[in-house]
């Protein structure tokens, strides 16, 4: 947990609508899963992600601006889905607009699988996102 706060300010910078200190702490003590990486001493991103029974959902990958487009969100998110041996799938969600991330997530294996219609909360414009579901079946 002593990296906690340097994912709450990442976590801060990188979404729009950000989880409390508090609600990161929550979900790190009821058992998710959270993949640091580093350069150096600095924090360069995360991956938060639960687990229930045999399925896995990714909750959050967060790169700093620094660091971005130097394949550390494809590395995370490969060090997942290679280590975690008793998931039979992983669910996540992407804002529709977010095409970097959706391509990643289709290199990586994910099928889109549903659609959630204005998912995110509304921005500046008062507009509201979709979210596409993807999901990977890994046996």
């Amino acid at each position: 947990m002593e990296n906690l706060s340097a994912v709450y300010r990442l976590n801060q910078q990188v979404f729009d609508s950000c989880w409390s200190h508090q609600s990161l702490f929550s979900a790190l003590e009821s058992g998710y899963e959270l993949i640091i990486c580093k350069a150096g001493d600095e924090l360069a991103g995360y991956l938060l992600s639960m687990t229930i029974l045999d399925e896995m959902q990714i909750m959050q990958i967060a790169v700093d601006g620094r660091f971005l487009r130097q394949g550390l969100a494809e590395a995370m998110s490969r060090f997942l889905i290679n280590s975690n041996l008793e998931a039979a799938v992983i669910f996540l969600e992407v804002r529709v607009s977010n095409r970097a991330a959706r391509a990643l997530y289709s290199k990586l294996g994910f099928e889109e699988s549903g659609l959630r219609k204005s998912y995110y909360a509304p921005d500046a414009t008062g507009m509201r996102e979709d979210a596409l579901l993807m999901e990977l079946k890994l046996h």
